[in-house]
C-alpha cells in the first residue's frame, strides 16, 4: 500500500539500516506502522483490527516452518520472506507495544530510537539498546526468542492442589510451566464456584528461573476453572492445555 512505500522514507532512508542485511528492520517496521495508518485510513474495515494480533502469528509458528527474522532476506526461504521479513517483526512490535510494555512507554522509546539514529546506520543491537534505554527495561529474553530464535509461546496449567496448615487456612497451588521457550506475562482468568471471575496478569519474570512456576493463594472461594490467556493476547502455538477445570480434575483421579 502507498503508506508502506511512504514510510521507506524513514526506513531505511533516513534511519539508514541496511536493508538487505536486516530486512526486518526496513520492510518489519514500516509493516508495523501501517497496522496503524491502515486503520485510521479506513476506520470502517473490521477486518483491519486483526492485523498484528497474537493469535494470527500463532497459527503461522505453530507450523514449525519459522525462521529467525534476523536471517539475511537473501538466506530465508523464499516462500516464507512475507511472513519472516514483514509479519514476523510486525506483530512482534505490536505485541510488544500492547501487550508487554504500553504504548506510552513504547513509542517514547521508538522515538527516541529514531531521533538517535537518524542518518546514521543501526544494527538490530543498536534497536535493541535503544528501546530498553527508552523503556528502563531489560528485554533480552524477547529480543532472543522473537528475532534472533524462533522460540514459541506455549503456557500450560499443568495441575492445581489444595492443603491445609496447621492454622486451617487453605493454600491452592497452581503449577504452571511454558515448554514454548518464549516467555510472556501469564494471564489468569480464575472462575469460581459462585460463578464470579478474577483477572490476574503474573510478570514475565515469573519464568527467569525456569519454565516452571509455581503460583501459591488463598481464595475466599472455591476455584473451579483456570484459564490462561483467554483473551488471546499472546501468541499461544498450544492452547490445549491452557485450562484447567474442577470438574475434569477430580473425574481423571483413579
Amino acid at each position: 500500500m502507498t503508506t508502506h512505500e511512504l514510510g521507506h522514507e524513514w526506513f531505511p532512508m533516513v534511519v539508514g539500516n541496511n536493508e538487505r542485511l536486516y530486512a526486518w528492520m526496513d520492510e518489519g517496521f514500516n509493516t508495523f506502522i501501517n497496522i496503524y495508518s491502515a486503520r485510521t485510513y479506513f476506520p470502517d474495515q473490521a477486518w483491519l483490527r486483526t492485523r498484528g494480533q497474537a493469535e494470527l502469528w500463532a497459527q503461522f509458528a505453530a507450523t514449525g516452518r519459522d525462521e529467525p527474522g534476523i536471517t539475511p532476506a537473501d538466506r530465508v526461504t523464499p516462500e516464507l520472506l512475507g511472513q519472516v521479513a514483514y509479519n514476523k517483526p510486525a506483530t512482534g512490535l505490536y505485541l510488544l507495544r500492547h501487550a508487554i510494555l504500553d504504548s506510552t512507554r513504547f513509542d517514547s522509546a521508538f522515538r527516541e530510537y529514531i531521533r538517535r539514529w537518524a542518518f546514521k546506520h543501526p544494527t538490530p543491537a543498536d534497536f535493541f539498546r535503544s528501546m530498553e534505554d527508552g523503556v528502563g527495561e531489560d528485554l533480552s529474553y524477547f529480543w532472543r526468542g522473537w528475532f534472533l530464535r524462533t522460540d514459541v509461546v506455549d503456557q500450560a496449567v499443568d495441575s492445581v492442589r489444595t492443603s491445609r496448615d496447621s492454622s486451617g487456612t487453605t493454600y491452592t497451588t497452581i503449577y504452571l510451566s511454558s515448554p514454548g521457550g518464549l516467555p510472556m506475562p501469564v494471564d489468569l482468568r480464575l472462575t469460581f464456584a459462585d460463578g464470579s471471575l478474577e483477572n490476574t496478569r503474573l510478570p514475565v519474570e515469573a519464568w527467569f528461573e525456569g519454565n516452571h512456576f509455581t503460583y501459591v493463594r488463598i481464595f475466599p472461594k472455591e476455584l473451579v476453572k483456570i484459564e490462561i490467556d483467554p483473551d488471546k493476547n499472546f501468541p499461544d502455538v498450544r492452547r490445549q492445555n491452557n485450562t484447567w477445570t474442577k470438574s475434569e480434575a477430580a473425574s481423571a483421579r483413579p
